[in-house]
């Protein structure tokens, strides 16, 4: 699927309520400039309004020339003409004219060059906007020169033959911005920068987007999802998967919070289920992409549905559901069977994989004949042309055509190379490899494959087979303590025969002879001394790289262990994930409720041993990062982020998992049971969570609501609800002290326990 155009505003939506502001700016030196949103239609509406009201003044050019950029970002919305823009920009032109307002000379200029920039006559709108920088360098108008220099750098296509040019324009752009202090406009030039340096220096572009993020966030600009969603772009195309999905996470949640999400929210759901979908986290993948479809069916995007559909059904290819994946996606497109040619050749795509999926070649080769005939059309992007020729690739290969097959493979490859990612590459390199490997052309194949798992590798080490590594690692380690062994023996045995044979020389060193035997002896001893060196040195170097070889396996049974709590943690998110479907199944709301607490406490346990696998050690838990993941989940879980505020007061301990899990369950329980019960009807109040230590080895852990408390006559003691009896018998399994209060207001849970420290953390603080 080729990626859907990323979802920016486009520039001059963006920028126009500034320019307009600059050109008032530049005529009232010193008047503070705000950043607006681009105009709604009620607003739209009302500058028609004071247009039909207003004098032929410097305030109607400003009038004219906002509208005619309105204009033109209802353009890039909807394609509705650009003549209405282009008549009002014409009147702000005869306007300035006559009153003699070089800021209105400027703006018109910049706005006329942006039409015919729309008008594809690139030439003359680079002329128009140097004339406005011309004019703007001789009166001063710095902040107006930097729009200028931003529009003629919006002028170049972005290939590598322009592309200085056009980072040079940014630049500039980007250092007046910086002189007069506006640092939105500064971030933005430098996040447009930075989307420049996607295709071929990615590490630039994090460089350049991090740092636009720190403008916005100085300047307390609130609309990041943007930049994060090209942070999120960048970090997969680099690989780094967990960069990756963190900023789309970062995203979509400051979408939502700045409730921008009309036309972007769509985007962001596809850039989560990408990177799950190429972690091969299926379910996830799913539930996003179907999120996606959604929005873009309801603002009839047509291109953008057809490509989630079509994602969707190669998902369900891949879990081998082809004959349901043909019937949902024939029944997701059917609208869109005749629209535009781009769309009709998405939909042939994904029905090549589809029916070749379902062994229906002949089908496939119709549909491919379609994507054939729009590529020779001339009009598919770089992300339609990689797509194509990957499918045509993996049909061909299907059907033996295999000259065919490693053409169009190793063009999408190179189309590919610059900004495609990872998981895909590897791909193109497994076709290849298998294109060769039918046809013989060994050295070739062998290559692809080696490229193949470099790539894989760097992503996926999951695969690798870890019980067979397990039983080698315990085999060779048993093999090198006996051999160690036997060394040992050896050398005491040598040692006991040279002390042996010295005696027995010494006591034939009689009369006459001493003299020569003692030089005998001297001599051999000299010589049986040299040849024991040097046996004792090779048995010594042999030690030594035993002992190496050791702690490399050593080494490897720290990896395996983490792996091991990799799959467990997955596992543990398999069942909360079943547990979520079956509730979907129920209408009953306490058997809803009790698999929702169910999940939560699988989601307790899975969250040690992500800990686990994601620190240094393996044995202990990181209880100020554990306890506020668990009460975030919770807050989310009963949906009460707006009603009920967590403090959290958490020592940095780290307790050894045995310990850590049964009080990861204990606070579940305790904070699941107050946000039921303390906080009815939706009313605020906050939960204090506190995890203190009174010792060295001696721990306090208080959690308290100012609820509604306990209900008139109920009897703690008598009381065996699930949860009470979870945590009264998890205290018992860790010897720790239970006690449950009424407070004034609310309820306070206090547990004491011990804890005991291993050996290889007894140093640590906090431990």
């Amino acid at each position: 699927m080729p990626l859907l155009r990323h979802p920016m505003p486009s520039y001059r939506s963006l920028l126009s309520p500034l320019l307009v502001l600059g050109l008032l700016a530049a005529s009232l030196p010193g008047r503070a400039e705000d950043i607006h949103p681009q105009l709604l239609k009620a607003s739209y509406d009302s500058l028609l309004t004071r247009l039909r009201h207003s004098p032929a003044d410097t305030s109607r050019v400003l009038l004219l020339l906002q509208i005619s950029q309105d204009l033109m970002n209802q353009y890039d919305e909807s394609g509705t003409g650009l003549e209405p823009a282009l008549g009002y920009c014409q009147q702000a032109t005869a306007l300035s004219e006559t009153l003699h307002f070089p800021a209105g000379r400027i703006g018109s200029l910049y706005v006329l060059g942006q039409l015919r920039d729309y008008a594809d006559q690139g030439q003359l709108a680079k002329l128009l906007f140097r004339q406005g920088i011309a004019l703007s360098q001789r009166r001063g108008y710095r902040r107006l020169e930097a729009f200028g220099w931003f529009y003629l750098g919006e002028t170049y296509q972005q290939a590598l033959p322009t592309l200085p040019d056009q980072l040079a324009c940014y630049q500039r752009a980007r250092t007046l911005f910086h002189q007069v202090g506006d640092q939105v406009n500064e971030a933005y030039v430098l996040k447009t920068t930075a989307d420049a340096h996607l295709q071929g220096h990615p590490e630039q572009a994090v460089h350049e987007l991090l740092a636009a993020e720190a403008l916005y966030k100085a300047a307390k600009y609130r609309r990041l999802h943007y930049t994060y969603d090209l942070l999120s772009a960048t970090y997969r195309q680099l690989g780094d998967y967990k960069e990756a999905l963190r900023y789309g996470l970062a995203a979509l949640e400051s979408a939502q919070a700045t409730q921008d999400t009309s036309n972007i929210i769509g985007s962001l759901y596809v850039r989560l289920a990408v990177v799950h979908r190429e972690l091969l986290q299926y379910p996830e993948a799913l539930g996003y992409y179907r999120k996606a479809l959604t929005n873009f069916q309801q603002l009839g995007q047509s291109l953008n549905a057809v490509s989630i559909a079509g994602a969707i059904a190669r998902i369900m290819v891949a879990q081998h559901r082809a004959p349901e994946a043909l019937v949902f996606f024939t029944r997701a497109t059917r609208r869109y069977a005749t629209d535009q040619p781009r769309v009709v050749e998405r939909v042939a795509d994904y029905l090549v994989e589809v029916h070749s999926a379902l062994g229906n070649y002949a089908l496939a080769e119709q549909y491919a004949a379609q994507m054939r005939a729009y590529l020779r059309s001339g009009t598919a992007d770089t992300g339609e042309k990689t797509s194509i020729y990957l499918t045509l690739g993996k049909l061909y290969l299907l059907t033996r055509r295999y000259d065919e097959a490693r053409r169009c493979l190793q063009q999408a490859l190179a189309l590919d190379r610059f900004d495609g990612p990872l998981p895909r590459a590897a791909q193109l390199h497994l076709l290849l490899f298998k294109a060769d490997s039918a046809q013989a052309r060994f050295p070739a194949a062998i290559a692809h494959y080696q490229r193949y798992k470099l790539l894989t590798d760097s992503v996926f080490n999951e695969k690798k087979n870890q019980q067979l590594t397990s039983l080698q690692i315990q085999y060779d380690t048993r093999k090198k303590e006996q051999n160690i062994a036997l060394l040992t023996r050896q050398t005491q045995a040598q040692q006991a025969s040279l002390r042996q044979r010295e005696f027995q020389r010494n006591a034939f060193c009689v009369g006459a002879l001493l003299l020569a035997l003692v030089l005998g002896l001297g001599y051999n001893r000299y010589r049986l001394k040299q040849r024991s060196n040097q046996l004792l040195e090779a048995k010594q170097t042999e030690i030594n790289q035993q002992n190496q070889s050791l702690q490399h396996l050593l080494a490897e049974k720290d990896w395996m262990l983490k792996e091991i709590h990799h799959r467990v943690k997955n596992n543990l998110e398999v069942i909360s994930s079943l547990l979520d479907t079956q509730s979907d199944y129920l209408r009953d709301p306490a058997a809803v409720a009790a698999l929702r607490e169910g999940q939560n406490r699988v989601h307790a346990m899975a969250l040690i041993h992500q800990k686990l696998y994601q620190s240094d050690t393996l044995s202990v838990v990181n209880m100020a990062a554990y306890i506020p993941e668990i009460t975030e989940h919770l807050l989310e879980s009963f949906d009460c982020q707006d009603t009920v505020r967590m403090q959290l007061a958490v020592a940095p301990v780290e307790l050894e998992v045995t310990l850590a899990t049964p009080l990861g369950l204990i606070i579940n329980e305790a904070l699941t049971n107050a946000l039921k019960y303390a906080f009815p009807q939706r009313r605020p109040g906050t939960i204090t969570v506190t995890l203190a230590a009174l010792d060295p080895a001696y721990y306090q852990l208080t959690i308290a609501d100012d609820g509604v408390g306990f209900p008139p006559g109920f009897d703690l003691a008598a009381s065996s609800s699930m949860g009470l009896t979870i945590m009264r018998g998890l205290s018992g399994q860790i010897d720790g002290r239970l006690h449950i209060a009424p407070q004034t207001p609310g309820v306070v849970i206090q547990l004491d326990f011990e804890a005991v420290t291993s050996p290889a953390h007894a140093a640590r603080p906090g431990g």
